[in-house]
């Protein structure tokens, strides 16, 4: 706790800081006192500032012009708090008490838990994954739980040129399918090489 009193006074010390750093705090014209003004209307022994515990008094010493919290004169012991306006004599102070401020953290955001896969915003994120428009004629493929493609994703489109066979037609063996391949693979570029060769040179 830090206390201070303001010189309400106008004149050159207006406003002025004075610490109390003691738990008493003399005000008086006597040179053990640690406020001393040098108005005749202060008696030498005028008043102490005390502190008690997180508590702040002001006593009177039986002063000739006397001690007044907030205009209220007192014959003894007084508690004051933070603003109260102190009279000493022809003097005025404001009494400032600032309370220790307690080191306040702000409460920790707590840390979030790994959420199992498909689930919070996961499973939030693999929803709008999921959600296709209307008209959206691209195939749809198994994807896990972690929205990764469990089928293949690769369209097999027909070969220019040749026609789509219909479906229910029948199917070519494969082993003979291949033949035919390697057969017009050869032919053909046969076909092409004796083409190149027939070609006149000039």
């Amino acid at each position: 706790m830090k206390l201070s009193l303001v010189v309400l006074n106008t004149g050159r010390m207006e406003g002025k800081s004075i610490p109390i750093t003691l738990s008493q705090f003399l005000i008086g014209r006597d040179p053990q006192c640690h406020l001393r003004p040098t108005s005749p209307l202060i008696s030498k022994r005028h008043c102490a500032v005390l502190v008690k515990g997180d508590k702040v008094f002001v006593r009177d010493f039986e002063s000739t012009n006397g001690t007044l919290v907030n205009d209220e004169p007192i014959t003894d012991e007084r508690e004051l708090h933070d603003q109260d306006r102190l009279t000493v004599g022809p003097l005025e102070f404001r009494l400032v008490v600032e309370s220790a401020a307690r080191a306040t953290r702000p409460t920790p955001v707590p840390a979030p838990k790994s959420a199992p896969a498909g689930s919070g915003d996961e499973e939030a994120a693999a929803l709008l994954l999921s959600v296709q428009d209307d008209g959206d004629s691209s195939p749809s493929t198994n994807v896990d739980s972690e929205g990764v493609p469990t089928s293949t994703t690769i369209m097999e489109l027909p070969t220019p040129g040749k026609e789509t066979p219909l479906p229910g037609a029948e199917k070519v063996d494969k082993a003979e399918a291949a033949k035919q391949a390697a057969g017009n693979t050869s032919s053909a570029a046969k076909a092409i090489l004796e083409k190149y060769l027939r070609r006149p040179r000039r």
